[in-house]
C-alpha cells in the first residue's frame, strides 16, 4: 500500500489551458480529498542540493542559532533539542522563493554572506513554489472557486524548512532501538507542503483506517500534502494527514519542505460557494496564528485532530 504518484512534468501554473493540466486536475483532487497526500513527479532538483543542506547543518550552533526572527515567530527559525526528539535540529527561511530572503539567511549565518549557497538554494525554492501553486489550482478549480487563486496568490507566505534527523546512535542500537522518532505524530497547520527527502526515507502517513505505511519517493521526486488550513478553507474537501518521522539504519536523514502558509491577518474561512444546506460549514473561521498557538498547546499537541480539537476548543464556554 502506498500513496498516489502523479506526473506533472510539463506543466505550468500560468497556463492551466494544456491537455495534459485536465488530465492531471481529477488526479491531484482525489489525492488530497481521499489520502491528502501524494508523491509528484516533478523536474528534479539540482545535484548538489543534498550536499547544500549538510553542509548548512555543519555550521557551528552559534552559527545556526543566528537563524531568528524575533519573539513573535519562535518556530520560524532554528530549532533542537526538543523532548523526546534526539538528533533533530531544523533551520527555516521566511518567503525563500525572493532571493532577498536567501541572501540575508546567508548572511545571518556566514561572514559575508554565502552566493554559491544562495545560487543553489533559491532555484530550489522557486521550484517547489511553482509546484505549489500548480497543485493549489487545480484544487481551486476542481471546486469551482479558481477566482479567488490569485487573491490566495496575494495573502499568503512561504516558509522554507531544512531538517537533520540523526539515526539510532550506537547505545540506542544496544538497547535494540532500530527506529526512533524523528519528529512527533501531528497534522501540518498550513495550507499545502511540498516535501523533499534527501539521503534517506522516513516520512510515514496515517491512512484513514489507522495503519501507518512509509512513503517512498523516488530521488527525483517530492511529497505534497495538505494541511489544517486547506481543509478548512475547502470545507473539508481535502484531507490533512497525520504523519511523523521515523529514522532507522546507519545514515542521517535530511529534509527540505516548501510550506505555504495563509497571511497573519486573514481569517481561514471557507468560501461561500462551498457552503450551503447540503454542506454547511465544517469548521470555524480562525485566525491562522490563533490555531497555530492552540496546536502547540498541551491540549492541542494531544489531540487526535487539532482542526476538530480547536474548533470545539473555541465553542465551548467559558468557566
Amino acid at each position: 500500500m502506498g500513496i498516489p504518484k502523479i506526473d506533472f512534468s510539463g506543466l505550468n501554473s500560468s497556463d492551466p489551458s494544456t491537455e495534459k493540466w485536465t488530465t492531471v486536475r481529477p488526479q491531484v483532487m482525489h489525492a488530497l480529498s481521499s489520502v491528502g497526500c501524494f508523491e509528484a513527479v516533478f523536474p528534479p532538483c539540482p545535484p548538489l542540493y543534498g550536499n547544500t543542506v549538510k553542509e548548512l547543518f555543519a555550521l557551528p550552533l552559534l552559527r545556526k542559532k543566528r537563524n531568528y526572527y524575533g519573539p513573535d515567530y519562535p518556530f520560524h527559525g532554528y530549532m533542537s533539542g526538543l523532548p523526546g526528539l534526539n538528533g533533530f535540529e531544523t533551520l527555516a527561511i521566511r518567503d525563500a522563493p525572493r532571493p532577498e530572503a536567501v541572501r540575508e539567511f546567508a548572511e545571518q549565518l556566514w561572514p559575508g554572506g554565502n552566493s554559491s549557497f544562495c545560487d543553489v538554494v533559491h532555484p530550489v525554492a522557486k521550484h517547489l513554489y511553482e509546484l505549489e501553486r500548480i497543485v493549489r489550482r487545480m484544487i481551486l478549480e476542481s471546486l469551482g472557486v479558481a477566482k479567488y487563486y490569485e487573491s490566495q496568490n496575494e495573502s499568503q507566505w512561504y516558509l522554507f524548512r531544512f531538517s537533520e534527523y540523526q539515526p539510532p546512535s550506537k547505545e540506542e542500537k544496544e538497547k535494540n532501538i532500530d527506529k526512533k522518532l524523528g519528529y512527533y505524530s501531528h497534522q501540518d497547520t498550513n495550507t499545502l507542503s511540498i516535501i523533499k527527502q534527501i539521503q534517506t526515507d522516513g516520512l510515514e502517513l496515517k491512512t484513514r483506517d489507522g495503519d501507518w505505511i512509509v512513503t517512498t519517493p523516488s530521488p527525483d521526486s517530492f511529497i505534497v500534502m495538505a494541511g489544517n488550513s486547506f481543509r478548512a478553507w475547502t470545507n473539508g474537501n481535502v484531507h490533512a494527514p497525520v504523519h511523523r518521522i521515523l529514522v532507522g539504519g546507519e545514515m542521517t536523514r535530511y529534509s527540505s519542505i516548501l510550506f505555504s502558509v495563509p497571511s497573519e491577518n486573514d481569517l481561514v474561512e471557507a468560501p461561500k460557494e462551498l457552503v450551503d444546506e447540503n454542506h454547511p460549514p465544517h469548521f470555524i473561521p480562525f485566525s491562522y496564528n490563533e490555531f497555530c498557538r492552540f496546536c502547540a498547546s498541551e491540549k492541542g499537541a494531544k489531540a487526535d485532530d487539532m482542526l476538530e480539537a480547536f474548533c470545539a476548543d473555541s465553542k465551548a464556554p467559558e468557566q
